[in-house]
């Protein structure tokens, strides 16, 4: 359209803003949105593929520490020991966080609150474990650096980061691909009007009315 317009004589907008240089710059701007929400959209995607390499599939994600944490519990105090028994029930809490029933949901927006609700409960339990094992005193003394207190405690923390990275990520994602529609709208209505403009200057039949009417925005 910006191209066919430039070829008409004396084109005058009946209001300012339907200018080619006003439609020009629309059209840069929706442009500029379409990088903007592709940029998003791929944060977001890495953010999801972050926090599920920490919580569960990662060489030390929380999902690959919880075993040798039983292990170790078990070790110490014994199979049947009351501590065995006490960390073994909140690793199943942890392990059945992300396999609750779900509800159904319709929205893309509805199923990641419903992802990061699953996921904080995930990190709540692990840090309801690391509880328990802090309270054990010197007695828990893991050999493996990785189910250590102090470690346990960073995992916690980075996980949590990483779930709300997932729930920020995507909120930026979603505010900006509004602003992109709303500004494809805003050039759809002003193609219209430019068009009307176009009508009301040169005339329903002339050439130039007839070159852009059939074009859709």
């Amino acid at each position: 359209m910006v191209a066919a317009l430039l070829t008409f004589r004396d084109y005058q907008p009946i209001k300012p803003e339907y200018s080619i240089s006003s439609f020009t710059d629309l059209i840069n701007t929706t442009k500029g949105f379409n990088n903007t929400v592709a940029g998003n959209k791929q944060a977001y995607s890495l953010a999801v593929e972050n926090r599920i390499q920490v919580f569960d599939k990662g060489q030390y994600s929380i999902d690959k520490v919880l075993s040798p944490v039983n292990g170790t519990v078990k070790v110490i105090y014994g199979r049947i020991s009351k501590e065995a028994r006490d960390v073994a029930g909140i690793i199943s809490k942890i392990r059945g966080a992300n396999n609750r029933k779900k509800v159904n949901v319709k929205s893309d927006q509805a199923i990641v609150s419903q992802s990061y609700q699953s996921y904080n409960s995930k990190a709540q339990f692990f840090a309801d474990m690391i509880v328990n094992l802090t309270n054990f005193g010197t007695n828990y003394q893991p050999t493996q650096g990785e189910v250590k207190i102090a470690a346990l405690n960073d995992l916690y923390t980075i996980a949590v980061g990483a779930n709300n990275l997932v729930m920020n990520s995507f909120s930026n994602f979603v505010q900006t691909n509004a602003t992109r529609i709303d500004s494809y709208y805003a050039l759809s209505q002003m193609a219209v009007s430019i068009k009307d403009s176009v009508k009301a200057q040169y005339g329903f039949g002339s050439p130039e009315y007839q070159l852009i009417k059939g074009l859709k925005v």
